[in-house]
């Protein structure tokens, strides 16, 4: 139990700025074991903005909540995917050789591509929220919950494109066990927490499998497999899918 404990603890402390004041064991085991917590992280994340909407829109308008719960999102992972996002489409789209596209990525000064990105990324986030919180305001957990189980689904299925980086610890670390287990959790998460039909569910979990299969395929073609980065840009890109999926049902 202590462990279990343990690497639920390390995916807090890897995935997040929520402080966690404790020395934690670090290795490649570690690391699969606690990948099953992913959707947990995305839940803590999501909770808390829902929790931050809801309170901030008793006396807020509906625009001004969903910017304040976007910003304590960010706040919490440290801008974490987003960053992912930018760096992603810097290096994807610079037209250079795979070598120097690892390169641009790992680069911390922003360029076009990404600074282009990531405000659309945001404005398509705080369009569809504003639309879908006020008839569905669940939606803002469900989207990171899905977020953090396509990360385990492209590791699972993912090869590295270079020998170091913080992603190596995930990609081709993921058992079968563990992606069953992640797999079962969201399911769970998604019918009990966010308050889902089945429906619902079946389909934004199969949008998130083929969102991050085709991903992983262009991946392979861009640069021969998967960074830390491009599990962020993932991220980002199936939480968009999983609120445009809500949209749409809520129109229908």
């Amino acid at each position: 139990m202590g462990e279990f404990f343990n690497n639920f603890l390390l995916m807090i402390q890897f995935l997040t700025r929520i402080p966690v004041n404790k020395s934690l064991p670090c290795g490649k085991e570690n690391f699969r074991k606690a990948s099953i917590f992913m959707p947990v992280i995305g839940l803590i994340v999501g909770g808390i903005q829902w929790a931050i909407y809801k309170l901030a829109v008793f006396v807020l308008p509906v625009n001004v909540s969903v910017v304040i719960a976007m910003l304590f999102g960010i706040i919490l992972t440290g801008a974490l995917h987003v960053d992912g996002l930018g760096d992603m489409c810097d290096g994807f789209f610079a037209f250079k050789g795979n070598d120097r596209i690892i390169e641009i990525m790992k680069d911390s000064r922003i360029g076009s591509y990404a600074c282009v990105t990531v405000v659309m990324d945001l404005l398509l986030k705080y369009s569809l929220l504003c639309f879908i919180l006020p008839k569905f305001s669940l939606a803002i957990v469900a989207a990171p919950v899905v977020g953090r189980f396509s990360i385990v689904f492209i590791a699972f299925i993912g090869k590295t494109a270079k020998s170091t980086g913080s992603g190596n610890l995930f990609i081709g670390n993921i058992g079968k066990l563990q992606m069953f287990i992640t797999v079962c959790v969201t399911a769970v998460i998604l019918f009990f927490i966010a308050n889902m039909n089945v429906v619902y569910m079946a389909i934004v979990m199969l949008a998130a499998f083929i969102t991050a299969s085709a991903f992983n395929m262009y991946c392979n073609k861009k640069i021969g497999g998967l960074t830390g980065d491009l599990f962020g840009a993932d991220n980002e890109m199936v939480e968009i899918i999983t609120m445009l999926i809500a949209a749409v049902l809520i129109m229908h």
